[in-house]
């Protein structure tokens, strides 16, 4: 693709020798083919994905025997939390030792009830009610162990449950003081998933449509897509919800006010080039291309800026650019 031409008005190539360059601190980077360019930058938040966040509660009212976390620690999926004294848990302990021992005594008797039924001695509707009866029994046992195992399981200690992370992730709220008490089901600890973290932005009235699921996204350099972009425009806001899911290992924390940069689909013949590359000559968008006799502006039409990148069209791919020292080359230049 040929180089568009430079305007009369512009300046000629500025010649430099390679010590006149490094005093200037000039660097250079290649300009690359762009399928995409920034379409708006929006302000967002940081939040766990939809369903990684979860809230541990506690089945059994009681007291706070201990607490084994803190906030923003690392936890792993089963890991013990909080540990809970309960008279409802100490009770339904119980009830669980008397079901199971009823349960093996019903069991019995339904065993024998069916063998002499089978022998002709007693009737079989006798032998069926004795099996039901075992099949109840079985039932309150199941649900007695159900109750005990939804608090995590016992702790060795007559009436004691513990409090169990349903997930790996990091504790980002605690509710819970050794010594304090906590009610049934009350919220006791939220465990946030680290393996992906999710940005809420406002989309305004005016994007709605050219954004699609899969786009790219930026926040700070860290790359990554569009999960949701809503249709629907909300009266008050005149805009609609945007969510973008970003990798493990950001460093970021839910709850973070970031800014959110999102692309769309690049014109035909766009590159990309440092954000520092870009510069004003004679109020248009220019670049200082590298050439024979020097660095030459270049007239470029900005189709998107990112945080560190321009996606430019009126520039080939593989021109070599200026990326730092520009306002030098600009001053030497006389523009």
């Amino acid at each position: 693709m040929a180089l568009p031409q430079i305007a009369a008005s512009a300046p000629p190539a500025v010649p430099l020798t390679a010590a006149q360059a490094r005093n200037m601190g000039l660097r250079t980077a290649t300009a690359t083919a762009a399928t995409e360019a920034a379409l708006a930058t929006l302000p967002g938040v940081t939040t766990p994905p939809l369903n990684g966040r979860v809230i541990v509660s506690a089945p059994f009212a009681g007291t706070v025997v201990q607490v084994d976390v803190l906030e923003g620690q690392a936890v792993k999926a089963g890991q013990r939390l909080a540990v809970v004294y309960s008279q409802d848990a100490l009770r339904v302990s119980s009830a669980l030792v008397a079901a199971q021992a009823e349960a093996r005594t019903a069991e019995a008797a339904a065993r024998r009830a069916r063998t002499l039924a089978n022998e002709g001695i007693i009737a079989g509707a006798r032998a069926e009610e004795a099996e039901a009866r075992a099949a109840q029994a079985r039932a309150m046992a199941s649900e007695n162990s159900r109750l005990l195992a939804g608090a995590g399981g016992g702790t060795g200690k007559a009436g004691e449950y513990a409090l169990r992370a349903p997930i790996s992730g990091h504790i980002s709220q605690l509710s819970l003081q050794p010594g304090g008490g906590v009610e049934a089901m009350a919220p006791a600890i939220v465990v946030d998933r680290d393996d992906r973290l999710w940005v809420e932005a406002r989309l305004p009235a005016a994007l709605i449509g050219q954004v699609k699921v899969g786009a790219g996204v930026e926040v700070g350099g860290v790359r990554g897509r569009v999960v949701a972009a809503g249709t629907a425009i909300d009266p008050r806001t005149r805009s609609a919800v945007l969510r973008a899911e970003l990798p493990p290992g950001t460093g970021l924390a839910p709850g973070r006010a970031v800014q959110l940069t999102v692309m769309g689909s690049a014109p035909a013949g766009s590159v990309a080039v440092p954000r520092s590359s870009l510069t004003r000559l004679d109020g248009r968008d220019a670049v200082f291309v590298r050439a024979s006799d020097g660095y030459r502006p270049q007239i470029v039409t900005v189709q998107g800026v990112s945080r560190t990148l321009a996606v430019v069209t009126g520039l080939a791919p593989g021109a070599v650019v200026a990326s730092a020292g520009v306002s030098q080359l600009k001053a030497a230049a006389g523009r």
